[in-house]
Parts: C-alpha cells; structure tokens; sequence
C-alpha cells in the first residue's frame, strides 16, 4: 500500500513536459525527500517550541511576556537579515558546487562566516548604543516594568547575535550540500536546550526575562559551536578554513551581497509593513485582536509545506545554474512547486476540516471563536490558490540570480497589496479584521502573477550569479 501510494504521488509532482530521463537527473526522488523532509520537520519544531517558549514565559508575568513580544518584533527583523545574508551565500555557494569549483566552494563558504559574523558585531554595537532609545521609537511609551523587561530582554538578546548570525550561516552551508538532516538535527538540540532552560530560568530560579534571555543565549551559542566546529571537515562537499574565514574576498563578498541585500530589503520592508498592519489591528476591539492572535497561531501550521520548499529551492536551483542546465533548473523547478502545491493542498484541506475541533481549544467568546474560524478559513483559501505561486515560485527565480526583479514586486505587492488594500477594506469598506485578511490575498496576487510572468518568459536564466 505505501509503495502505491509513493508512486501515486511520484506520478503527481512529475512535470507533464521537459521530462529528464532518470540517469541524468541531478536529483533523484529520493534527494529531494532527503533534502526537503528535514526542513518541512524543522520548521514543524520551530513552531512547536515557539508556543511551548511562550507558555513559559507567561508564568513569569505580564510584563515580562509584553516586553518579550516587543522585543522579538526587533530580533524578527534582524534574524531575517541574517537569514537573507545566509540565503545569499547558499545560492552563490550552490551556483559554484554546480560548477564544480571546488576551491571557490570553500572560499566562499567561509566570506559567508565572515560576512555574518562582521553583521552582527555591527548590529550588536549599534543597538547597544541606543537600546532605549530604539525601543521607545518603536513601541512609543510603553508602561515603566514593561520597559524595564524588554530592555533588559534586549540587552542580553544582542549577545546572542554573533551566535545566530553564524548560525544561520552555518545552516545555510549545510543545505547547500544537501544535508538538511543534520540542520534538522542541531535544531532540534537547540531548541531542546532552549526549552529546559526557560523552565528552569523561570520556574526554578524565578528569574523571569533574564532566565529566558539566558536560555536562548545558551542555545544558541552551542548550536552555532557545533555547526561551526562541523564545517571545519576538509572532507566534505563544502567546508570552511579559519584563515579564510579572516579574509576579505571582495569579488566574492559583491556576489554574495548581490543577492542578499534585495533579500534583506524584501524582508525588511515586510516587517515594517508588518508594524504597521498591526497600529491599524489595534483599534479593532479585544475581539477582534484576539481572533487575529489565535488565527495567526493555526495559520502557522498552513504555510509550513511551502517554508520547507522554498528553503530547499536554492540548493536545487542554484547547483543546476551553476552547471549551465536551465533545462534542469526549470524541470526541478517546475517539480519542486508540483511537491508544495500538492502538499499544500492536502494540509490545508486538513487544517480546515479540523476548525471546529481545533477553535475548542482557545478560550474564546462565540463571536472571538467565529472570526477566528473566518480568518484561517481565509487564508485557507489563499494558501491553496497563491501560496505556492507567491512563496516558492520566486524562491525559484531568486535562487537563479534574478534577486532584484522579485524584491521590486514584493515591495509593490507590500504596498499596494498589503498596506493599502488593507486600509480600503478595513477601514473604508469598513470590514475590520475580515478585510485585512482579505488584503492578505491581493498581496500574493501580485508576486504570485510578476513570477508566472517571469519564469514562463525565461528572463530569470539570464541573471547567473557566478
């Protein structure tokens, strides 16, 4: 029964066209499962452990989880630079494993460290120059205890930068080579870590957001020592040298920049966006905020298939560019979005047969439960339609090299989509939270149509990186 459901749906995410025969293509099924398996589950954990990390420090108090939340919106924006930096190097070190230059794989794995670990030594400083005042131009004049927690939250935070930022970098390396079950694995561990340390920061020492603080710390520093000291294996695919990792490679460091930075800005420009949605979600009424929080909690759950792709996508992608095969770069982009579109669908369908079960388990009013239930219906809906076409269809073009035509549109999709769409039926058309959700889909349309347009007209392939 398993072997004919495998080959059911081995049948399903083969592309009707542009047919690879099995001997010369550069990932088998069995890659891709490999390689796309551990980050769907990885992004699984991620999530878990996030609502477990939140349920803890809601027993130090309610300042203490305020200023918790409003710090993690300033380290979300930070990570995400991280991560696109990461991103860069994984489709330029991709792109030279294609080529099959092993000593520009080396050399650039190790610019990425550097480049990494030099952007977080700058935030780190910058931020705990103006701490205060950075949180008070944010979150304006927030309550006395609420800000002694987040600074204190912050401050301890930065220290863990250098630890993340190399970390992320380390990740990326890993999944370059195709070995996300290690990722997957060292995660887990740190996530473990992270876990027990808050329960014992908050619940045995009673030490509230320093015990939090210190946990993630601790995590993070050991995570990003044993991807670090892992990466020193001369005898992988992709491996670091320390001498390296001291060096400055400009040529390299403007490829990998050249990718990063429109990533960095895309990512960037969603969180401000983000800030921005969330001043209008307040003059909702509790109601409505509380639907919002719940809906944004399941919906997690909906987008977890495409989060794993879309992470996959440059190691694919990038090797085929590197080697000059657009035709394989196409037919594995082509399959890779048949895997998240069929999946996607699959998961989304279960997520909504489930409402009525899972909106039991939130302590909520009947008129709270009923939006709650409207919004992941809703984003349901558009999952399953643009979700895949709005996600990983221009991971697939940005893996390529085509970075700044998709940081274009996202940013006009944000604006027009997002934001200003948001405003007319929120508040014109006077639909509240139903409409910003709504909103939600007129954004994905337009990354969903300028990356259609771009991958059928082929202008993607002429923006290789190396």
């Amino acid at each position: 029964m398993d072997i004919k459901l495998a080959n059911l749906f081995a049948k399903i995410i083969e592309p009707p066209r542009n047919r690879i025969p099995a001997e010369q293509q550069r990932f088998s099924n069995l890659d891709l499962k490999k390689l796309i398996v551990p980050l769907i589950v990885e992004q699984i954990l991620v999530m878990f452990v996030g609502m477990a990390d939140t349920m803890m420090v809601s027993h130090a108090g309610e300042a203490a989880i305020s200023g918790v939340s409003l710090v993690d919106m300033v380290n979300g924006v930070c990570f995400n630079v991280f991560s696109a930096l990461a991103t860069g190097g994984t489709i330029v070190v991709s792109q030279y494993l294609g080529s099959q230059d092993a000593k520009t794989v080396k050399r650039s794995a190790s610019q990425l460290i550097m480049l990494s670990g030099l952007l977080s030594l700058i935030l780190f400083a910058l931020m705990m120059a103006g701490n205060r005042p950075l949180l008070r131009l944010l979150f304006g004049q927030i309550e006395a205890d609420v800000m002694d927690a987040a600074l204190t939250y912050l401050v301890i935070s930065l220290f863990s930068y250098p630890f993340m930022a190399v970390y992320s970098g380390c990740t990326a390396l890993f999944r370059a080579m195709g070995n996300s079950k290690l990722t997957m694995k060292v995660s887990l561990g740190m996530n473990v870590v992270n876990v027990i340390g808050n329960a014992i920061g908050v619940f045995w020492f009673q030490a509230g957001v320093i015990g939090v603080a210190v946990a993630s710390l601790v995590a993070r520093m050991i995570a990003c020592t044993v991807m670090f000291a892992m990466l020193l294996n001369q005898n992988q695919a992709v491996s670091i040298r320390i001498r390296e990792v001291f060096s400055w490679d400009r040529a390299l460091i403007h490829k990998i920049l050249y990718v990063a930075i429109p990533s960095a800005v895309q990512n960037a420009f969603f969180q401000i966006c983000r800030v921005a949605l969330t001043s209008i979600i307040a003059t909702f009424g509790t109601t409505q905020i509380a639907a919002n929080g719940v809906a944004l909690s399941v919906d997690n759950i909906n987008i977890i298939i495409n989060s794993g792709v879309s992470l996959a996508i440059p190691t694919v992608i990038g090797r085929c560019v590197g080697a000059n095969d657009y035709d394989q770069a196409e037919y594995y982009g082509k399959k890779m979005l048949l895997i998240a579109q069929f999946s996607s669908l699959v998961l989304n369908i279960g997520v909504f047969l489930s409402l009525p079960f899972v909106l039991k388990l939130y302590a909520l009013s009947d008129e709270a439960r009923w939006y709650a239930g409207v919004l992941i219906a809703i984003h349901c809906m558009w999952t399953i339609l643009l979700g895949t076409s709005s996600g990983p269809l221009p991971t697939v073009i940005r893996s390529a090299g085509d970075v700044q035509y998709t940081m274009v549109w996202s940013v006009i999709g944000l604006v027009i989509g997002r934001v200003f769409c948001s405003w007319l039926f929120a508040i014109v058309f006077g639909w509240g939270i139903i409409g910003m959700w709504i909103a939600m889909g007129t954004h994905w349309i337009f990354n969903s149509v300028s990356s259609y347009v771009r991958f059928r007209n082929g202008k993607w392939k002429e923006k290789k990186v190396i």
